[in-house]
């Protein structure tokens, strides 16, 4: 048996060595390796073809790595030698589904020869797309009007195998808008894109998303849904595109003192100057350029200023709250912690704005996008306080963020009135209103969405607390989208004197379906009994009075109205 062994191995030998020195039984064997059967119109079916040296009956059929059968495309069919015979695979298996991606290789038997071939060239089918990911863009933020320091970004990144492209994606309209593209060196994982639309324009000021969209050698392209949604965002595809900006400090300048601001303007000079809102007399002007400029804040009473940056074509308005030297009985307060959590810039690189509660935190001294005016303050909350300086009413002016650093303050005041809803408010001045309405302290806001999450300042970060549900007084409201006229309801204090039947015209409003346990309503209005969009109550040795209108600055100047019920709102607080 060992000798028969011995025998068999050695005729094996000589027999293996005589076929690979014989004359292949095909030849000119061609095929592309990849495909993807995905039905994309790329590469969607392997197409491949042969010669024959001898006629024969010819039997073809793709095997997987191991040697299984996949698919047979023929059975004993025969062909003539010495031609190119065509064949093709749309990737499915007998049965009729896609097969797995992975390696396969063709077989062909030849019947009268007894022979079967399997080709040692593999051919691969892949369906999954690439994934190409943005790993950084230097710098986050650029001006490309070709003046200054930084007007391109560069921009790299990973997962691409081949036919790269640079997709750019506007992020602060919606939807998301592609506004340029740029093709990628064939093997680079680096590109810059100079901030230039496809009409050669300057990109305008906004957040930008930079995505990579490749075609492997399968003809599949990928990432196939662009841009990504904020939650699906890999790397750090986002820049933010800026011309000038400017940024302070969220609490109030004393009156006639120095403050400091942070100028953004990519190293080019600036102009610069200062007023107060809603007056066109230049306080102060200059040009600089330093980064940190240090102004003087307007004298006399509290009220709201604005500093005005420029450079060449490109202007940006900021405000910033003054506190007079002398104190008055009222303390408006104005939402910067809302301005904050609201202010659409884009800032950790996802290409997406930061703002609450889309995600947790935020930063505090981010410049407001846009034109530099906080969400909201025009023309709402700034029509409120030029209504106020109109009716020559002095108060003293903060911000709620000032306010929550210190909010013993309250002691020295009779009333309280946030000039706009403060959606995010800081947690240390929702528990300060408390004690302050006990003492017989006086609170009012106007707008709706008030009080509906809880904030606090950790450095310079603005954190997401917790949502209130019901309002931090025990007030359960219900949002109203459609505006109607509303009625007076009831009234003990002449809170609606000297208006009419019917009060408006108004916009959306958000009625109250529940007030807290154990207050007295002094006057309501609405557009339903028991529902009152402007309430005022007692609660306590103290009152609260919500003017649940939407925008309710804004009708100041057309409503007769708004007027009267600002009017008496004031009174209210003051006296």
């Amino acid at each position: 048996m060992f000798a028969a062994l011995v025998v068999a191995t050695v005729g094996a030998f000589f027999v293996t060595t005589r076929l690979k020195r014989s004359t292949p039984v095909i030849e000119q064997l061609m095929f592309r390796r990849s495909f993807s059967p995905n039905g994309d119109g790329r590469f969607d079916v392997a197409l491949f073809s042969f010669r024959l040296r001898r006629t024969d009956e010819v039997t073809v059929a793709i095997v997987t790595r191991d040697g299984d059968e996949v698919r047979t495309l023929t059975r004993d069919v025969l062909l003539a030698g010495g031609q190119r015979h065509r064949f093709h695979w749309e990737g499915r298996t007998d049965a009729g589904r896609v097969a797995r991606d992975g390696e396969y290789h063709i077989r062909v038997g030849l019947r009268r020869q007894g022979r079967t071939v399997t080709s040692p060239r593999k051919l691969f089918l892949d369906t999954r797309p690439p994934r190409p990911v943005v790993t950084s863009v230097s710098p986050d933020s650029f001006s490309p009007d070709g003046a200054g320091e930084a007007n391109s970004v560069r921009v790299r990144f990973s997962g691409a195998s081949r036919r790269a492209r640079l997709l750019v994606y506007r992020t602060d309209v919606r939807p998301p808008r592609l506004v340029a593209r740029r093709s990628v060196a064939r093997g680079s994982t680096k590109v810059r894109w100079d901030g230039r639309t496809p009409g050669g324009d300057p990109a305008p000021t906004g957040n930008y998303l930079l995505a990579v969209r490749a075609q492997d050698a399968a003809g599949n392209v990928g990432p196939p849904d662009l841009p990504p949604r904020r939650r699906a965002v890999r790397g750090h595809p986002g820049v933010a595109v800026r011309y000038v900006a400017a940024t302070r400090s969220l609490q109030p300048a004393a009156a006639g003192a120095l403050t400091r601001f942070r100028v953004l303007a990519d190293g080019r000079r600036y102009r610069w100057s200062v007023r107060r809102l809603g007056r066109a007399r230049i306080l102060g002007r200059g040009s600089s350029r330093r980064e940190t400029l240090t102004v003087r804040a307007p004298r006399g009473r509290s009220g709201v200023a604005l500093l005005t940056v420029r450079v060449g074509a490109h202007r940006y308005s900021t405000p910033f709250a003054v506190q007079a030297n002398r104190h008055q009985r009222v303390l408006v307060v104005l939402p910067a912690a809302t301005w904050q959590a609201r202010n659409p810039l884009e800032a950790d690189g996802d290409g997406y704005a930061d703002v609450l509660p889309a995600v947790r935190e935020v930063g505090l001294r981010r410049p407001f996008a846009g034109s530099g005016m906080p969400p909201g303050f025009v023309p709402d909350q700034a029509a409120v306080l030029q209504f106020l300086r109109s009716e020559r009413e002095r108060f003293d002016l903060t911000t709620d963020l000032a306010l929550a650093q210190d909010p013993g303050v309250l002691e020295r005041y009779r009333g309280m009135l946030f000039v706009g809803a403060p959606r995010f408010a800081p947690g240390s001045v929702v528990e300060a209103a408390r004690p302050f309405l006990r003492g017989g302290g006086r609170v009012g806001w106007l707008g709706t969405g008030a009080f509906e999450w809880t904030v606090s300042a950790r450095g310079d970060s603005l954190a997401l607390g917790t949502r209130l549900r019901p309002g931090p007084l025990g007030e359960r409201v219900f949002r109203r989208v459609p505006g109607a006229p509303l009625v007076v309801l009831g009234d003990r204090i002449s809170f609606f004197r000297g208006t009419g039947a019917g009060l408006g015209p108004f916009g959306p409003q958000e009625e109250s379906l529940r007030l807290p346990a154990r207050v007295r309503v002094l006057a309501s209005a609405g557009s339903e009994a028991e529902r009152p969009a402007i309430v005022v109550y007692r609660t306590g040795g103290g009152v609260v009075a919500r003017v649940g209108v939407d925008r309710f600055g804004r009708t100041l100047a057309t409503s007769p109205d708004a007027g009267r019920i600002m009017r008496r709102l004031w009174a209210l607080l003051s006296r």
